[in-house]
């Protein structure tokens, strides 16, 4: 019976140990369960910083790249303003008189001293445009030379047709 006994022991030994097995088991599925929670809701919480942090990339992106566009802008803008001064300043009434103002702007567009005299440095520049002799000296032939370039009667006169034309010529140039 003593056998018995033990067996019997052993058995309610055994069973104890299977409910505490149990009972351990669904504790750590429950702990294993709940760290998987927190888990899953530290990578969400990474995952949503990490788009945070790349949508503040991304604007700083665009802030910088708005910026460079503004300031490309207002350095064309200043630049068109710059050529509308310079074209208003150096436009030219049409009307067949070569005066200081139609050196001046003939100077401009070569790029030379701007005095409003028509010296020898201009005439030869003018020359050279028109396909003149770049002697310095106007004569027939460079009034020739400079109607054949603009396309007017060519008399070798200096007269309002040339000047006329020479003057739009001039103003299609600023």
């Amino acid at each position: 019976m003593a056998l018995f006994g033990k067996k019997k022991e052993a058995e309610k030994a055994a069973e104890e140990a299977k409910a505490k097995a149990e009972a351990a088991a669904k504790e750590a599925e429950a702990k294993a369960a709940e760290l998987k929670a927190k888990t899953e809701a530290r990578i969400q919480a990474a995952k949503e910083a990490a788009a945070k942090v790349k949508a503040e990339e991304k604007i700083k992106e665009a802030q910088a790249k708005a910026a460079q566009i503004k300031a490309e802008a207002a350095a064309k803008v200043a630049e068109v303003a710059a050529a509308a001064e310079a074209k208003s300043k150096y436009a030219l009434e049409v009307d067949g008189i070569w005066g200081e103002l139609t050196t001046k702007t003939t100077q401009h567009i070569f790029g030379l001293e701007e005095d409003g005299i028509l010296g020898p440095l201009t005439t030869k520049a003018i020359q050279t445009k028109v396909g003149a002799v770049a002697d310095g000296d106007w004569g027939p032939a460079t009034t020739k030379a400079m109607q054949t370039f603009l396309g007017v009667t060519v008399d070798g006169i200096k007269g309002p047709e040339t000047v006329k034309a020479w003057q739009t010529w001039c103003n299609k140039q600023l």
